[in-house]
């Protein structure tokens, strides 16, 4: 499925990171709140050779860490068209259980293969260029989306320092 309207969603009406929004979980919302809480990102880890003539990786995985501040550890509210998306999607990820079975590895995220697994690192900016393509736009990436997000709340005389807590700093420099 090529379905990402949630996580652009989520880069843009709420500010996260690309990682942030490939480890969130069903788990990490609180539908009577109407909350979202922040408390992983998906990372690369990458495991490079130290022989300085013939630099190459040896190994590279996806891992899950913590934010990358304990400021990035967040809980903030969502507007309804994130939680309306979010029901949707859990009703996709439903039937991909039933079709793969055995095989489905849940592991309770919202963005995820076939298989259950959390989607490359690569694949969100991926999708998001190739709708920039098809519909004749600039070129933008997940991390432009959280720029936009910035600058509404900017234009929307929002305080830096609530624009910062929103966006996981650590500081508003």
């Amino acid at each position: 499925s090529r379905n990402w309207f949630l996580e652009i969603l989520l880069a843009l009406y709420c500010g996260l990171r690309k990682g942030e929004i490939l480890a969130l979980k069903f788990s990490d919302f609180d539908l009577e709140k109407r909350t979202l809480h922040v408390q992983r990102q998906l990372v690369s880890d990458v495991k490079i050779s130290t022989d300085k003539e013939k630099m190459e990786v040896l190994e590279y995985s996806k891992v899950v860490r913590d934010p990358k501040s304990e400021a990035g550890n967040r809980i903030m509210g969502v507007p309804t068209i994130i939680l309306v998306e979010l029901e949707k999607r859990r009703r996709a990820i439903q039937l991909m259980k039933e079709r793969m079975g055995a095989e489905y590895i849940d592991a309770d995220y919202i963005s995820c293969q076939k298989n259950g697994l959390p989607h490359g690192l690569c694949s969100l900016n991926t999708e998001i260029r190739r709708i920039c393509i098809r519909n004749n736009l600039p070129r933008i990436t997940v991390h432009s989306l959280r720029h936009m997000f910035a600058t509404i709340l900017i234009e929307r005389n929002v305080s830096i320092a609530k624009i910062s807590g929103l966006l996981g700093h650590s500081s508003v420099h």
